[in-house]
């Protein structure tokens, strides 16, 4: 884990397309504390903030400001997937955002707390976060804390009755990864609970193989236990049981990789040479084609 960092996101969950706006506003030469920046996004002072905020926490640019090649492979003219149409690169997205960590909370939900937890309340999160504060020597307020669990759960759950009434745009709603339900307490008080969704999903196979060659620690032999529990590894992010990761890693396509289970060894062959960002163009080539 790297340093801790909370807020900076100015209260706003991050708008569907707030990444793309922000992308060309850079890629057109502007920068953020421009005059001109309130107008040439559209909208409030507070929320370019937001914006330049989020824009570095999915990784769509770099600390000085300067775009990413992920961003460019998303979002350039002629990129893959500009106005988010396809849910994979809603995932492809999702992960960036945990495993850049330049908002805490993501990594330290979907690596650590889920594996606590599977169902919360706000006060649980904050007690996890705490904790871990804690044993990083750090310190935040108890206001930046709940802002960070707001806006974080903004991002995910589709909250229609709740009081975050703009969060029905934020970016990765659709991918259901975080369910809220209400339920009463023993003094009989009705409380918002929340739920991680741990059920098998139906995820491409290229987005599992960019999340695998995207990490530099694997070689092209990878175990079960590797890809299911590592930081930032396909259980953790896509919250998959072992179980729904086979089932996944099994339809890998042989010009890949191979899924072998021998003597109680489950491992992952990767083929040599792969290119993470060639599979993707080749999903994105046949998205288009079958439309």
């Amino acid at each position: 884990m790297g340093k801790l960092s909370f807020s900076g996101h100015e209260t706003f969950s991050c708008k569907i397309y707030w990444l793309k706006k922000g992308y060309d506003l850079v890629k057109a030469g502007k920068r953020f504390t421009d005059d001109d920046a309130v107008v040439a996004l559209g909208v409030g002072k507070n929320m370019v903030t937001s914006i330049r905020f989020w824009l570095k926490a999915f990784d769509i640019v770099d600390e000085e400001d300067q775009v990413t090649s992920f961003a460019d492979f998303i979002f350039a003219d002629g990129g893959v997937d500009p106005y988010l149409e396809d849910t994979l690169t809603l995932w492809l997205l999702h992960y960036q955002l945990v495993k850049k960590e330049k908002a805490s909370i993501y990594n330290m939900v979907f690596n650590q707390f889920r594996r606590e937890r599977t169902e919360f309340t706000k006060e649980h999160l904050k007690r996890f976060l705490n904790r871990v504060i804690l044993e990083e020597k750090a310190t935040f307020s108890s206001a930046t804390l709940d802002s960070d669990i707001k806006v974080f759960l903004a991002n995910y759950v589709n909250q229609k009755s709740s009081e975050i009434e703009e969060s029905y745009n934020s970016i990765l709603q659709e991918l259901a990864l975080v369910t809220s339900f209400k339920q009463l307490d023993q003094d009989g008080h009705l409380l918002d609970w929340y739920q991680f969704d741990l059920q098998p999903k139906q995820l491409p196979i290229e987005l599992l193989l960019f999340v695998v060659l995207d990490n530099p620690t694997y070689g092209q032999s990878i175990s079960l236990s590797h890809l299911a529990n590592d930081p930032s590894s396909l259980g953790n992010i896509f919250l998959l049981t072992e179980g729904s990761l086979v089932s996944l890693l099994k339809d890998i396509p042989s010009k890949y990789a191979t899924y072998t289970e021998t003597a109680g060894n489950q491992v992952l062959q990767l083929k040599s040479k792969l290119d993470k960002y060639k599979i993707l163009k080749n999903y994105f080539a046949q998205s288009y084609a079958n439309i």
